[in-house]
């Protein structure tokens, strides 16, 4: 029915929480989910990145996604990587 869990948000969703939650699991490999998981962790969540493929921002220069992923890590966030949606 496209009715979205009990649990989950949109990304639109984010701007009506009135807490941030302990744990999060951003579900996308766009700038959208990669900038709402950056944010997320820099407040102090827990956050999780799940892609499809190798990598976020895959379609953009290959220096930008590779450091991108590396700069996520660094800064506590696990990436999920090719799991094929």
């Amino acid at each position: 029915d496209g009715s979205i869990p009990r649990h989950a948000i949109s990304s639109d969703g984010f701007f009506e929480l009135e807490t941030l939650p302990r744990r999060a699991v951003v579900v996308g490999a766009g700038y959208i989910a990669v900038e709402l998981a950056g944010v997320l962790q820099a407040l102090g969540t827990e956050t999780s990145l799940v892609v499809r493929k190798e990598r976020a921002l895959r379609n953009f220069d290959d220096m930008i996604s590779e450091t991108l992923d590396t700069e996520m890590e660094r800064h506590g966030i696990t990436i999920f990587r090719n799991t094929n949606g």
